[in-house]
């Protein structure tokens, strides 16, 4: 789990805890990018985002609040879990080989583990048998 530091924010727009570095990043590719699929079109289609100064505007009102603890949705928790996961992935694959793995043993053994935590983040998306 990550903790958030008095440094940081909650900024709704993206439901996670934000640092400015961490904002200014995620301002810079909202603007101006990205689309979604509509489903009704059955394509995707540019998204409406706010310009980069109203959401640099929000960000500078986030930080002049007061640090306030917010609870992260199941979902987002599991993307920062994962990501988490993934980014210690070298560290698991030599802890696997020091007890004895192949490398290749180790990189199974990784992606096993990976595919367990999507799973249990998402059970909804898998039969039972998979």
């Amino acid at each position: 789990m990550i903790m958030p530091t008095s440094e940081m924010r909650y900024w709704e727009r993206v439901g996670l805890y934000v640092d400015r570095k961490m904002a200014d990043e995620f301002i810079e590719r909202m603007v101006g990018h990205g689309s979604v699929l509509d489903e009704d079109l059955e394509e995707f289609v540019t998204q409406t985002v706010p310009d980069a100064k109203f959401l640099q505007n929000e960000i500078e009102a986030l930080f002049e609040a007061p640090f306030e603890e917010q609870e992260l949705s199941t979902d987002n928790q599991a993307i920062l879990d994962l990501m988490t996961f993934e980014g210690n992935r070298k560290k698991f694959i030599k802890e696997k080989k020091a007890d004895g793995m192949t490398l290749e043993e180790a990189k199974e053994a990784y992606k096993y583990a990976l595919d367990l935590k999507v799973k249990a983040a998402m059970p909804e998306k898998f039969d039972e048998e998979e």
